[in-house]
């Protein structure tokens, strides 16, 4: 039994000491930040942001208007035409909050779509450069502790990336 079990654990180490594995590592975090398309993805949601928060802004002015204009007719005109100006600020305060919502939601939707089609290049291109120098395992950077500088393929896949993916469009609906 005994030589037996220093058979099987003789055959189950041999072929991993036999095999050397190839290994790199990327800093996927970094790219996914820093790269062309990364930066486009940001550059348009700011603009976006800033596009929405002026179209609210506005919005708003126009209901603190009205709402001036009601508190000036209360005293002024009869109860009936006051009580239907009142329905239409809450109407148009319904409407400026459902429009903010929206706006918020659509963004956040146009972003992860962007973001997620910036991973799937992202991981093709990592997988061109595995296939390419034959890399037997890829890995995170957030998973390793030490290491040689020479099994980081980060500048490499970030340069690939921004030539494959230089920009994404904001697909807002």
């Amino acid at each position: 039994m005994r030589i037996l079990s220093l058979i099987l654990a003789f055959c189950l180490v041999m072929p991993l000491s036999a095999y050397a594995a190839s290994v790199a590592v990327v800093d996927a975090k970094a790219i996914m930040s820093s790269s062309l398309a990364a930066q486009s993805i940001q550059t348009q949601r700011d603009a976006l942001r800033e596009r929405y928060v002026a179209e609210i802004s506005e919005k708003e002015q126009g209901l603190r208007s009205f709402e001036a204009s009601l508190k000036d007719a209360q005293g002024k005109l009869p109860e009936e035409e006051v009580l239907s100006m009142k329905q239409d600020y809450e109407t148009r305060l319904l409407e400026t909050r459902r429009l903010a919502q929206n706006n918020k939601r659509n963004l956040e939707q146009a972003s992860q779509k962007a973001t997620a089609r910036l991973r799937d290049v992202l991981y093709k291109v990592v997988q061109e450069i595995a296939n390419e120098k034959k890399y037997d395992l890829v890995i995170s950077n957030q998973n390793v502790i030490a290491g040689h500088m020479s099994l980081d393929i980060t500048q490499e896949t970030l340069a690939r990336l921004n030539e494959a993916l230089p920009s994404i469009e904001l697909e807002v609906e």
